[in-house]
């Protein structure tokens, strides 16, 4: 398969998935893991919300770089990145971005997104900007050769 075609399964992954892990280190250097609803533009930058009283703002405000993984089981496929986080809840982010997000934290009808559960606080809107991003498909080839694809650098 040529690399355009892995880029554009690896977009069409991250699109049709609403949920990844992202990893931070704390202000002490504690590996910290959590589960989080994103959006996603054409670059692969990754979008996410949260309060500024977390421990996700917290981190990302210490130390600007994550990690960032959406996997699933039913379709072994995974798409690893790693980069750099910026706060830009004060610049003008594309609005299909900023609803797709919203959209993402309302999906489910019967319970929302943990961020709507806790008091009210100032939303904070953070843009991970990948340095690094590996396609993983299990589903096609054998060895790692075969089915891991760099896309970044």
């Amino acid at each position: 398969m040529n690399p355009d075609q892995k880029k554009q399964d690896a977009y069409l992954f991250l699109t049709t998935h609403r949920i990844g892990v992202l990893a931070t280190l704390s202000p002490d250097a504690t590996p910290r893991a959590r589960t989080v609803y994103y959006a996603c533009d054409e670059s692969f930058n990754i979008y996410i919300l949260t309060l500024t009283n977390t421990r996700k703002a917290w981190d990302l405000d210490a130390n600007g770089h994550a990690a960032f993984v959406v996997s699933a089981e039913d379709v072994p496929q995974t798409l690893q990145i790693e980069g750099t986080v910026t706060d830009v809840s004060d610049e003008q982010v594309n609005n299909e971005i900023v609803h797709k997000i919203f959209e993402q934290l309302e999906s489910n009808a019967q319970y929302h997104a943990p961020l709507t559960r806790f008091d009210a606080g100032v939303v904070r809107f953070f843009k991970l900007t990948p340095t690094w991003i590996r396609w993983g498909d299990f589903t096609k080839g054998n060895g790692s050769e075969e089915v891991f694809f760099q896309l970044l650098p």
